[in-house]
């Protein structure tokens, strides 16, 4: 676990932050004379982090971080430019292998120039900021002008802009590490060095002689993967990663040979990339069947889901796609074309329920879809025929959300009081989903608050909160950042919507 150093210092530095991010998003730029040339071309793609580091000053963190990637975090291709991730970033293991460029230009001995690290580690105490990097040593120092290293990490608690990459392993082919304990009735693994997106949204196994089942594996913990069955496995065995965000899938065949041990490593020669995004899915459908699915859904959307922009195009996900509520407002195209009623056109759909049990539950992704989205992949005339071919595989990618002329809406909880404020945000444009949510009272700063498994989000307060507030909107994966000015009145009431004139 990473450790926070200059405790002393922290709590003065964490004010100076959160000022100099007021004062930022305020004048809706940056002072050019503290920026290179490259960052000014494409200063919209950075965002506000706090950083700081652990371990050894010219070390690379812990060898015994929370994504199990152990002492390979010492050595190339990661060569110690390594990070533990606060929440937002090591995303419950899920952000294990994803790259950042960071740089910091608010001290002195700032170079100004990015450097690329890659999420390794978590760090629970990083919750102050909404995005926090836990630097090893060696990439703290990195970010330091020549000969000022030693300068910099003394700063404490620095404000750094930083942004996703693409990883970049310079030749390098996905390696898995088999956990010891695996066995042939229990398979673990974890894979290193993923080129792209780097983090993992769903791992599946396939056993030889076997080309058409591939079995879903389970997320353990970090980066690791595991898989439990009735009878042996057969090897050699292939695995198919599915990146997280695009949906693209990475298929490394019989990399798991047969006589294959525990604790062994395996180098992919055999990788495939479905370069086009598309992924293999299972669709069934709910509700009425020109309906909405359900008008109580899980993300708490409520009758939005019938009316405009939603138009009652919308789906429950599956536990991958639902996501512990994370996935809610994400978009997705679906086409079908296994069937003689497909109409073999997309359709895009919004992910605004949950469906947690039945196939939902036992395929690796599944989309419960209303009865209107549902006959919306039919040919024209044939949409019965579709809704009663019972489940049905499609292919699926992530899209952009759009809700074109439309606005981020509040919709303050009925429950809420001066000492409780929750709200469902809607309509988010772009990658639909949140990474976190602040409310600033009149007269008071900005104060995080917290996601309730769908998308509602809450803040208890130990005094009355006064409006009109400020609610600043962090984007899911881009982390692009949008202030809805005064959204919430002063004579604000429960159970009321309120509209913002902003969107992403």
């Amino acid at each position: 676990m990473a450790i926070l150093v200059l405790k002393r210092c922290y709590i003065i530095m964490n004010l100076l932050f959160v000022l100099t991010f007021v004062l930022l998003n305020s004048a809706h730029c940056f002072n050019p004379k503290r920026l290179n040339a490259s960052a000014v071309a494409g200063s919209s793609d950075w965002s506000l982090a706090g950083a700081t580091f652990y371990g050894s000053p010219t070390g690379y963190g812990a060898d015994d971080g929370a994504c199990g990637y152990k002492n390979a975090v010492a050595q190339a291709p990661f060569s110690s430019m390594v990070s533990a991730g606060g929440p937002s970033l090591y995303k419950s293991g899920r952000g294990c292998g994803a790259c950042y460029q960071v740089k910091c230009t608010s001290n002195q001995a700032c170079s100004t120039n990015p450097v690329t690290v890659v999420i390794t580690d978590e760090c629970q105490e990083c919750v102050k900021e909404s995005v926090h990097f836990d630097l090893s040593g060696t990439a703290f120092s990195a970010m330091a002008v020549p000969g000022q290293d030693s300068q910099l990490r003394d700063a404490g608690v620095l404000q750094i802009l930083y942004r996703k990459v693409e990883c970049n392993y310079n030749g390098e082919t996905v390696v898995f590490q088999v956990d010891k304990d695996s066995n042939a009735y229990y398979f673990a693994a974890l894979a290193t060095y993923v080129n792209g997106g780097g983090e993992i949204g769903l791992v599946e196994l396939k056993q030889a002689l076997d080309s058409d089942t591939w079995l879903p594996m389970s997320h353990s913990w970090g980066a690791v993967w595991k898989l439990v069955v009735t009878s042996p496995l057969r090897a050699p065995l292939s695995l198919r990663l599915t990146y997280l965000d695009s949906g693209e899938t990475l298929v490394a065949s019989d990399v798991i040979p047969a006589g294959w041990q525990p604790s062994a490593k395996y180098k992919s020669n055999n990788e495939t990339i479905n370069a086009a995004g598309w992924a293999d899915a299972g669709v069934t459908w709910y509700g009425e069947p020109e309906g909405a699915g359900s008008t109580g859904g899980a993300c708490g959307y409520g009758v939005a889901v019938a009316n405009p922009p939603l138009y009652a195009m919308i789906a429950a996900g599956g536990p991958s796609l639902f996501n512990n509520g994370k996935g809610c407002g994400t978009c997705y195209q679906i086409l079908c074309s296994g069937n003689p009623a497909c109409s073999g056109r997309p359709i895009t759909v919004t992910i605004t329920d949950e469906c947690p049990g039945g196939p939902c539950a036992s395929e690796p992704v599944h989309f419960d879809l209303s009865g209107k989205a549902m006959g919306a992949l039919a040919k024209p005339g044939q949409a019965n025929n579709l809704r009663t071919a019972g489940a049905i595989r499609v292919s699926y990618r992530r899209a952009a959300c759009l809700y074109k002329g439309t606005n981020i809406v509040f919709h303050v909880d009925a429950g809420a009081n001066p000492f409780y404020m929750a709200f469902v945000v809607e309509y988010e444009n772009g990658e639909g989903d949140l990474a976190s949510v602040e409310i600033q009272p009149a007269g008071g700063g900005f104060m995080p608050m917290q996601e309730m498994r769908s998308a509602v989000w809450k803040l208890n307060s130990n005094g009355a909160l006064k409006g009109p507030f400020n609610v600043r909107l962090t984007s899911g994966e881009s982390r692009k950042v949008v202030v809805a000015q005064a959204v919430i009145p002063a004579n604000w009431k429960p159970d009321q919507m309120y509209r913002s004139i902003v969107n992403f």
